[in-house]
């Protein structure tokens, strides 16, 4: 009777910790990407105010008129990089849709590649300009400084992604955006 009773309340409780086991989604919760959820969090935390801030703390002495005309060029880059990122995310699902149908067309599926290819062609080639823009605005040493400081950020970011602290898709082992 003891056995029995013993046996039963073991399983009562390996019941009761499986099932709350299952409860702990965690960092990896299916219905929501990693990196959906870090950019929603990155979003909420960083305004239009710091993005700029961001650009003109790493360059010494600014005079008022240097940092507007940042601020202008920063939110003409932001106003670019949404439109790409928009139509870049239109392309991904259409390529998706394309590649899942039964019989996939590869000729379709070739040219929405190649538009995407395209496309981050323009968006890097926009960058360049875009910190071209502002290494004009700047005088000799603030430019040694920008230029000294530029591929950190970018870095850094690739450091903690593999670190595994950015929560992105580098940190679980996948590659870039799909």
């Amino acid at each position: 009777m003891k056995t029995k009773v013993f046996i039963a309340s073991l399983l009562a409780l390996i019941l009761l910790f499986s099932t709350d086991a299952f409860g702990q989604r965690g960092r990896r919760a299916p219905d929501v990407r990693p990196q959906q959820r870090f950019s929603e969090r990155v979003a909420e935390q960083r305004t239009e105010r710091h993005q700029v801030a961001d650009v003109c703390q790493m360059i010494p002495d600014l005079s008022e008129e240097q940092e507007a005309e940042i601020k202008s060029l920063r939110m003409k880059q932001i106003e670019r990089n949404t439109g790409h990122r928009n139509t870049m995310d239109e392309l991904r699902a259409r390529k998706r849709s394309l590649t899942t149908e039964a019989e996939p067309d590869m000729n379709a599926v070739n040219d929405v590649i190649d538009k995407m290819t395209e496309l981050r062609n323009t968006q890097m080639k926009e960058n360049v300009n875009h910190r071209q823009a502002i290494r004009e605005l700047l005088t000799e040493e603030q430019r040694v400084i920008f230029d000294s400081r530029a591929g950190r950020a970018q870095q850094g970011r690739a450091h903690s992604a593999r670190d595994g602290r950015s929560g992105g898709r580098a940190a679980h082992g996948g590659g870039g955006r799909r």
